[in-house]
């Protein structure tokens, strides 16, 4: 996991990994509770020790709705987990883009896909 700042800590975020073996590749899951109370959750697909995809949920609402898959492909495109300015790049592909979501900013995920193995 990555080392939670303060700002987190202050803000009782919280993450977990849960690995869980599929017939088809492993599971990862991580979740952070994020400013107000929401819940921001990543699942990570894995085959071979490699990321093959992943899904964003928690309660939040995002604009428009189908931009949600095409950023969970960015994020797997460009892995995002390997990046130090992820926070940057997941602000400016949501903003070309017009995306726009509502209950997580852009640091909230780059902050749950860093450092994510398989």
């Amino acid at each position: 996991l990555p080392s939670r700042s303060p700002r987190w800590r202050a803000a009782g975020a919280s993450t977990w990994p849960c690995c869980c073996p599929g017939q088809r590749g492993d599971h990862l899951e991580r979740r952070v509770r994020v400013a107000g109370g929401k819940t921001l959750v990543l699942d990570l697909e894995c085959q071979e020790g490699s990321p093959v995809g992943l899904r964003i949920s928690g309660d939040f609402f995002f604009h428009p709705e189908e931009g949600l898959e095409r950023l969970e492909s960015f994020l797997v495109e460009i892995k995002a987990w390997d990046l130090d300015g992820a926070e940057d790049r997941i602000a400016k592909f949501m903003q070309e883009n017009g995306f726009r979501s509502v209950g997580f900013a852009p640091s909230d995920l780059a902050y749950l896909v860093r450092g994510l193995r398989c």
